[in-house]
């Protein structure tokens, strides 16, 4: 059964992942627009679609979510090189949200790299010379996000570059997700837990 359940999950991942936004049923019925965001109500914070039937709300789950993040991710990325910090994290809530329900919680990164080198492109994974520290702790202290980052409890990407972060102690990786080590902090604007690697955030 287990191997049943990371084969669909698997499946719906790489099909989400591979149609455009105009093609998915969200976008079909109403829910999200061509780029992938949620449909208000003008003026107004209300979406211009409920979720109130079984096809509405198999048509946008947190599946949905994660994945239409992950593919505004890669739309703010000029060319096809593209840095391995940030995915790592998203794909660490996917591995972190569905860990319960598939036998194999690594396949997200499994599948991810097939996907990433059957489309040509490529994770730059150089380190920079600003990242602070190489691993093993982040700091306690404020730092500034270089890069946009998901939350899977939002459905748009709130936690923007520039925005303030916090590790309120000394925080050691919750992960290695690619080769790339995950810590939890606090977003300050939004007071909620998000997952960073240390080449999204700075202390400047």
């Amino acid at each position: 059964m287990g191997r049943a359940v990371d084969l669909f999950v698997t499946y719906r991942f790489l099909k989400l992942l591979t149609t455009p936004f105009e093609k998915t049923d969200a976008f079909k019925l109403g829910i999200i627009d061509k780029d992938g965001h949620r449909i208000k109500v003008p003026k107004s914070s209300k979406p211009a679609v409920e979720l109130t039937t079984s096809e509405l709300k198999n048509s946008y789950t947190i599946l949905h979510k994660l994945i239409f993040n992950i593919k505004k991710l890669f739309a703010k990325v000029p060319g096809l090189r593209t840095k391995v910090g940030t995915y790592a994290a998203a794909l660490f809530l996917l591995k972190d949200t569905f860990k319960e329900h598939v036998e194999d919680p690594d396949m997200f990164e499994k599948e991810f790299m097939k996907y990433l080198k059957e489309n040509k492109i490529e994770l730059d994974r150089e380190i920079s010379e600003e990242v602070i520290g190489f691993g093993e702790v982040l700091p306690k202290g404020e730092y500034v996000l270089k890069n946009d980052i998901l939350n899977k409890e939002e459905e748009e990407l709130t936690a923007k570059k520039g925005d303030k972060v916090i590790a309120f102690e000394d925080e050691a990786p919750v992960d290695t997700i690619l080769g790339v080590e995950i810590f939890p902090v606090i977003h300050m604007k939004s007071q909620e837990k998000i997952y960073v690697s240390l080449e999204d955030i700075t202390d400047e």
